[in-house]
C-alpha cells in the first residue's frame, strides 16, 4: 500500500510495514532518493482499542495548512472484519516533526469492513474515496462521498465500481485500493482488483 506525494518540493512516501503496528514517513527530494531515505516512525498504535490490530494503506495529504495521516486499523484478537478508517492530523509545516493527534473515525453509511481510504478537492469540494464491503452484495466496493471535514464525510455515499468482469474475482471478488490521477484536464481513479496476495 505505497502512498507519495510531492509538497513544496519534497516527496514524501508512507506505506504499509511489515508489523503493521505502526506508521512511518520518509521524505526525499527525488523519487529515486525515497529508498535510501531514513523512515521516521511518527505514530504506533494502541495496546488495546479499535486501532489496536493491523495497520494498513496510511496516505499523507496537506489540506488547509494541516497534515493529515489517513489509515485503516483493526482491533486486536477480532477478524478483520473490525477494519476501520482512521484520520491524525499535525499542524506543524514539517510532517516528521510536531506531534500528530487523533481525529477520530471517518464514519460511513454504515458499519462494515472499510479501507484504502483517500482524498482530493476538485472545483473547491472536498471528496473522500475508499473500499467498503456492503454486507448485502459479494465482494468489496469503492465508494465516494464529499467530505465536510478532513475527518468526515457528508451526505450520500455513492457506490463509483464493484467486481464485475472476471478478472475482478479471481478467487475473490474485490475492487480496492483506490488511487487518484489528473493528467491533461482528466481525472482518472486507479485501484486493484481480485485477490490480494500470490496465491
Amino acid at each position: 500500500d505505497p502512498q507519495v506525494l510531492l509538497h513544496d518540493g519534497w516527496y514524501y512516501f508512507t506505506a504499509s510495514v511489515p508489523k503493521y503496528d505502526r506508521l512511518e514517513l520518509r521524505r526525499a527530494r527525488t523519487l529515486g532518493g525515497l529508498p535510501t531515505a531514513e523512515p521516521k516512525v511518527v505514530w504506533r498504535r494502541p495496546a488495546s482499542g479499535p486501532m489496536s490490530g493491523n495497520i494498513w494503506a496510511p496516505e499523507i495529504h496537506f489540506i488547509d495548512g494541516k497534515w493529515y495521516l489517513y489509515f485503516s486499523g483493526g482491533e486486536r484478537g477480532k477478524p478483520w472484519f473490525s477494519m476501520r478508517m482512521y484520520v491524525l492530523e499535525n499542524e506543524s509545516p514539517d510532517p516528521l516533526e510536531g506531534t500528530w493527534t487523533g481525529k477520530g473515525r471517518i464514519r460511513t453509511n454504515w458499519e462494515y469492513f472499510t479501507i484504502d481510504g483517500t482524498t482530493f478537492e476538485h472545483r473547491g469540494v472536498r471528496y473522500f474515496v475508499w473500499t467498503q464491503i456492503d454486507p448485502k452484495v459479494e465482494g468489496s466496493n469503492i465508494y465516494i462521498a464529499k467530505m465536510a471535514t478532513p475527518w468526515s464525510i457528508v451526505g450520500r455515499q455513492v457506490e463509483l465500481s464493484r467486481p464485475e468482469f472476471p478478472w475482478e474475482k479471481m478467487k475473490y471478488a474485490v475492487n480496492e485500493a483506490p488511487a487518484l490521477l489528473v493528467r491533461n484536464g482528466r481525472m482518472f481513479i486507479t485501484y486493484s482488483a481480485s485477490a490480494t496476495y500470490a496465491n
